[in-house]
């Protein structure tokens, strides 16, 4: 079988201005080339060489030059990505809150392993016990007339990871003009403001991946 000399490489979250000089920096003696296409955050980087070789160093340069920010290569979309760097880790994830579970249940619920790393509502915010103790143990973490939804989301999310037991947690607090998702983990909280006409769910599953 012949060896390749075309890869494509995912991106979520890389600076635009960036792609062009990391092509640029491609040493001769590779004969590679490389297109993109963008759409949102996301990009989709096709590389081509004249040899395996040329192909591999190429590849090789621009995951140096973006590092995290190249979730996978091929068909692998975000959401596997997601799956994937939670199994290798071990890692157990849960939602504070139903927003949080709609931007995730539907890019997961047909994924391979997902039901491995994802507890889709079960243990969490659609439990029938633990979803009131989530609420109850965030509102004991706030002011009395707080209406803040960020700071809620982010008490719902530090709630629910403690009475789960799971190691991430998201919640999402939606605004009028935009959106702040919530990751909490051991370490500390994440947090990503999302304005309007963005989708949440890529930016939510590009910080679990992450953070994974």
């Amino acid at each position: 079988m012949a060896e390749e000399t075309r890869c494509v490489l995912r991106l979520y979250g890389a600076p635009q201005g960036r792609l062009a000089a990391a092509v640029a920096r491609f040493a001769p003696q590779w004969r590679a080339e490389a297109q993109w296409k963008s759409r949102g955050a996301e990009t989709l980087l096709a590389v081509h060489a004249d040899t395996p070789t040329g192909l591999k160093k190429a590849a090789q340069s621009l995951r140096s030059s973006f590092g995290a920010d190249v979730y996978g290569a091929g068909d692998t979309s975000l959401a596997a990505a997601a799956v994937q760097a939670l199994e290798a880790h071990d890692r157990l994830l849960a939602c504070g809150d139903a927003a949080a579970g709609a931007l995730l249940e539907a890019r997961l619920e047909n994924l391979p392993g997902a039901e491995k790393v994802f507890d889709f509502g079960a243990v969490s915010y659609a439990n029938p016990k633990t979803g009131p103790l989530i609420e109850k143990r965030a509102r004991a973490r706030l002011p009395k007339d707080c209406t803040d939804p960020l700071r809620q989301a982010l008490a719902r999310a530090q709630a629910a990871r403690r009475v789960v037991g799971a190691d991430l947690s998201a919640a999402c607090a939606e605004r009028e003009s935009d959106c702040v998702l919530v990751l909490s983990c051991r370490k500390g909280c994440f947090l990503r403001t999302v304005p309007a006409g963005e989708n949440p769910a890529l930016w939510l599953l590009d910080i679990i991946r992450r953070t994974a």
